[in-house]
């Protein structure tokens, strides 16, 4: 999977730009970008979609390994990278001025980790507790005979329903958790003679099998409020045929009455939010900010109902053992034990990965789950680190996903995340909302005074998509072949 650590190009100053004009935002000069964490060279835009993501795939084993779990020791809170929130309730005031402070707000994040969380951002509280009810109602109240029959496996665009062992976001993980599974291992007592520190190596990284469950559809023109302009494609470029299995399925009204009305509510005005950011997206980057507009007609916007299950607390085991309060004072002894005993049995929900397309916009239930591997600095001691992402009620966060990544020629970083389960933190359901331009729309490369010279080779959105899919389980064919050679 592509990571965070591509070398972005220097970018001019876009206001210094021939073709600029009076709607672009007033960007810093190029000699105030942050600097790359990588030391790869730019990829050469010859390089097919299989080898981006088999170069792509070794940073991140080069990330995971080594990275921290736990800050360091005497390392204040305040120190540690977090997920930016960003009121882009102004953006909605019918001002320019007020959209391009919010959107110089957008950028500052997408330069650095590619993370931020919005509020006032207009999907209504009512819209967004409602289709959190519907992922509770469709994983404990449908039949399971009714959700087999929703399957992904009869559907040629991973649509309808995907229990947690059909997917895996790393190929990574799918072929460990086999091995594992053939051995009879259990990662909690694999890695407990390694416990006495608080990095992850690539092994402990990827020893679990995930264990989300999910209900994956995708954009119908019924869902989108402008009604669509009847063009609308699949990754592959041809019309949707549900008849074939090639489209979306739903559960029957009687089965869960009121459910697709719900989805269809959200849905829609998550899309409409999509489009209003990807307005904002460009004026980041100093273009028109309609720029965008003619590939978001019949947009790609799938989405899921995502569901991990909780996972039970920890007993202390000196309570267990009968041992009085004057016994079982808190040291730091016991404090780091239990720490690591919490780290071991955490469960992995969705392995490393980062995102597809442009960018995503995700909801979440309030119990917390989202990690995200933030860069390495010096308050981590030159390591990359994990850190939750806050749980802010009301809000959605958003992340810069890799085609938008590729258009932007690695300017806006698109960083590797995952969920995990810890004990105790409750089940947890979320929404994410992957946002892509039309399938079948041409992608030229973005002015050159905007982003630099292109290193990537240009694609179809849809084209780009379906190759990564194709390519990971190319990735993951390759890899089981490969282990069943040593075995």
């Amino acid at each position: 999977m592509a990571t965070s650590t591509m070398t972005s190009q220097p970018v001019p100053d876009p206001l210094s730009a021939p073709n600029s004009n009076n709607t672009s935002l007033n960007l810093p000069h190029s000699n105030s970008m942050p600097t790359s964490t990588s030391t790869s060279t730019p990829p050469n835009k010859t390089l097919s979609v299989l080898e981006e993501v088999e170069a792509a795939q070794d940073r991140l084993r080069s990330r995971l390994a080594g990275a921290l779990t736990s800050p360091p020791p005497n390392i204040p809170h305040d120190a540690l990278p977090s997920v930016p929130l960003i009121d882009i309730g102004p953006s909605f005031d019918g001002t320019l001025e007020s959209r391009k402070k919010v959107a110089s707000q957008i950028r500052d994040a997408c330069l650095t980790t590619g993370f931020f969380q919005i509020s006032n951002h207009g999907v209504t509280p009512g819209a967004m507790a409602s289709v959190l009810k519907q992922a509770e109602r469709f994983f404990h109240d449908l039949a399971e005979p009714k959700r087999q029959a929703l399957h992904i496996k009869h559907s040629t665009l991973f649509r309808g329903y995907e229990p947690h062992d059909s997917t895996y976001v790393n190929p990574d993980d799918q072929n460990n958790s086999n091995d594992n599974n053939n051995n009879n291992s259990n990662s909690s007592s694999d890695n407990s003679s390694s416990s006495s520190n608080t990095y992850d190596t690539a092994e402990q990284q990827q020893q679990q099998q995930e264990t989300k469950e999910g209900f994956n559809w995708g954009y119908e023109e019924a869902l989108d409020p402008t009604g669509g302009d009847g063009r609308y494609v699949e990754l592959d470029g041809s019309k949707p045929d549900p008849a074939r299995g090639h489209g979306n399925v739903w559960p029957a009204e009687e089965d869960l009455p009121g459910f697709k009305a719900a989805i269809a509510e959200y849905y829609g005005q998550v899309l409409q939010l999509a489009r209003h950011l990807f307005r904002l997206f460009a004026l980041s980057l100093g273009l028109e900010e309609r720029y965008f507009d003619e590939l978001m007609t019949h947009p790609g916007g799938i989405a899921r109902l995502l569901y991990y299950a909780g996972q039970p607390v920890i007993e202390d085991e000196k309570t267990d053992r009968g041992m009085n309060d004057a016994t079982t004072t808190t040291n730091t002894t016991t404090v780091t034990a239990k720490k690591e005993e919490q780290e071991h049995t955490t469960k992995l929900g969705l392995g490393a990965h980062t995102d597809y397309e442009c960018f995503t916009l995700l909801l979440s239930s309030a119990n917390p789950g989202l990690e995200i591997l933030f860069p390495p600095s010096p308050g981590t001691a030159g390591n990359p680190i994990w850190r939750p992402c806050p749980v802010r009620p009301g809000t959605l966060t958003v992340n810069v996903a890799d085609f938008l990544m590729r258009w932007t020629n690695g300017l806006y970083k698109s960083t590797i995340h995952r969920v995990v389960s810890k004990p105790g933190a409750g089940e947890r359901y979320s929404v994410p909302f992957f946002f892509s331009i039309n399938y079948d729309g041409e992608v030229a490369p973005l002015p050159e005074w905007c982003v630099g010279e292109s290193h990537f080779r240009p694609l179809k959105a849809g084209e780009y998509v379906l190759e990564r899919l194709r390519a990971t389980q190319i990735l993951e064919d390759q890899e089981k072949e490969e282990q069943n050679r040593t075995k």
